[in-house]
């Protein structure tokens, strides 16, 4: 069974609409504007947004070119590992770390999630770091230029 293609062309500000998809997305699909994407009932739809945006944000709403469909934007559940510590100077210094290998991370007043990373996380554990695994959104810091 075929059915039409759904492109998402607008952002709205709209708090909630009352019938719309959800759109799970990762911390890393939400800087992707274009593409296919596959909302929680198993619809296809396309983000084919203007540049220039910003990221997507969960809870932000999206509406189809013809303004019949709405999705709105959620914050999937990803695989993360969290480092924590009481000392805010060693844990200054594992944001240091990371930072200084590109990675993305979110950062709290005790501690720090960062994607499941094999070389990371025993980075970490050499550093002394307890690891801990968690599933649950992931949203890492944006860019100095974003």
């Amino acid at each position: 069974m075929s059915h039409e293609l759904i492109y998402l062309t607008e952002r709205i500000s709209a708090q909630v609409i009352e019938h719309s998809l959800r759109l799970p997305l990762s911390a890393k699909e939400r800087t992707q504007l274009r593409g296919m994407r596959s909302t929680l009932d198993g619809i296809d739809v396309i983000l084919n947004l203007p540049r220039g945006g910003g990221r997507l944000m969960p809870g932000e709403v999206l509406k189809s070119d013809n303004s019949q469909v709405f999705v709105t934007i959620e914050a999937a559940q990803e695989d993360l590992i969290r480092i924590s510590s009481e000392n805010r100077l060693k844990l200054l210094k594992a944001a240091y770390h990371l930072g200084n290998r590109h990675v993305e991370i979110e950062l709290h007043d005790k501690e720090l999630y960062l994607l499941n990373d094999l070389v990371m996380k025993k980075m970490l554990e050499r550093q002394g770091f307890l690891i801990e695994n968690f599933k649950r959104p992931f949203a890492p810091e944006t860019g100095a230029y974003e």
